[in-house]
């Protein structure tokens, strides 16, 4: 039986999975490369880590993209949420190679300290629908600032182990918040009503329309390109670069990144006001373009003020795409269409960043860590060029 839509400007309970989902994100892409650290395992074996991450992220986006009609989206995003909290009680408990990488490859976890995996996928997809009588942007500028600013704080609590001596029952105690807020998500969904409002009838993107069809497919390849990009410059690998670099620990870098994480939650509701005025693609390319100059500039710094400025620059209009790219596709499509398209074109971006964890890993291993930069920023310009190009005659 089809669930009642829920009428316009019932968002807090998308708010509020969204913003302690980001949270447990931003955390947790600042403590496993140092956890891993503190264990003893080298460069090599936090590449491994991180390609676990991202192929786990891809196969759920799958999973939903081509599920969603037999299984349903509520169940999904209560598995997912299950998944959570057996990851985080497993990396708390073990401190093995294999547990490890599983924990990592089930969890969806974020190495870029916000997500894109299916918890995103479905709450794009229905987003639209809760803010009918609203701006869509401006409901996605939400969502998004929401979540940048859990992420900040999340990114805070990372220094928290250095309070402890980096001792490892500090860094167990953070795996453990990780299964709660599991815990918490599975309540959340469980009584959100509307989730299954318009769902497919069609498994896979048989339900879409051949123009659909030819979009999500344009989509998919170009947001690849992107994920392949900003694989070599996460969260997860500039901890490391900072660390290298300058030799921030913890304490120095869990500031710093909530830092960049609060102007980037600024950002995204001052990108929805920009494209009201500019439009959703013209904003999306020019901030990006922008935000990938900065990038590639960060190895030339010279210091650590410099890299910093820098790196807040970079974070003043970096994710300024990330809610005019979600309500460019709220236009593009009809709303049955939604979750199976944004989990369709998340799944095509977490396989860009698993195809773009193998080569980041082998430059993390050879200890080239300035390349990250340069091929993460060069791949992300590549992507503006191709998407405005392919789109700027269709749309603003």
């Amino acid at each position: 039986m089809t669930e009642a839509a829920p009428p316009g400007g019932r968002l807090a309970p998308i708010y509020l999975a969204k913003g302690i989902r980001v949270y447990a994100s931003g955390l947790m892409s600042i403590v496993i490369p140092f956890y891993l650290g503190k264990l003893g395992y080298g460069y090599a074996f936090q590449g491994a880590a991180l390609v676990a991450i991202l192929a786990g992220n891809a196969v759920s986006n799958i999973a939903v993209t081509y599920f969603d009609a037999s299984v349903g989206r509520r169940r999904f995003l209560q598995l997912f949420s299950v998944l959570m909290v057996a990851s985080g009680a497993l990396l708390a408990v073990s401190t093995s190679a294999v547990p490890i990488i599983f924990a990592c490859f089930i969890g969806n976890i974020s190495s870029t300290g916000t997500e894109a995996g299916p918890f995103q996928s479905i709450e794009a997809g229905v987003l639209p629908n809760y803010a009918s009588g609203g701006s869509t942007v401006r409901a996605f500028g939400r969502y998004n600032m929401v979540g940048y600013s859990a992420a900040a704080v999340g990114q805070l609590t990372s220094a928290g182990p250095a309070a402890f001596g980096y001792s490892l029952l500090a860094f167990q105690a953070i795996f453990v918040i990780f299964a709660i807020v599991g815990v918490a998500l599975f309540s959340v969904y469980t009584r959100l009503p509307g989730l299954e409002a318009g769902r497919a009838t069609k498994p896979g993107v048989g339900n879409l329309s051949p123009r659909a069809r030819k979009d999500v497919v344009r989509l998919s390849g170009l947001f690849s390109v992107d994920a392949f990009g900003a694989a070599f410059v996460s969260v997860y690998l500039l901890s490391i670069w900072f660390h290298a670099t300058y030799g921030l620990q913890l304490d120095a870098l869990g500031p710093v990144f909530f830092v960049a994480s609060v102007i980037t939650a600024a950002s995204t509701y001052g990108a929805a006001l920009i494209s009201e005025r500019v439009g959703n693609l013209r904003t999306m390319v020019s901030t990006h373009l922008v935000s990938s100059t900065f990038l590639v500039l960060l190895p030339f710094a010279g210091s650590l003020l410099v890299a910093l400025a820098l790196l807040f620059l970079r974070q003043s209009m970096s994710q300024m795409d990330v809610p005019t790219r979600q309500a460019l596709m709220a236009e593009m499509f009809q709303p049955a269409e939604r979750v199976q398209v944004y989990a369709m074109t998340n799944t095509m971006r977490t396989v860009g960043s698993f195809l773009g964890g193998p080569p980041a890993a082998g430059i993390l291993g050879a200890g080239y860590l300035s390349g990250l930069l340069f091929a993460g920023g060069g791949t992300k310009m590549a992507y503006d060029v191709s998407i405005f190009g392919a789109y700027r005659k269709q749309y603003r």
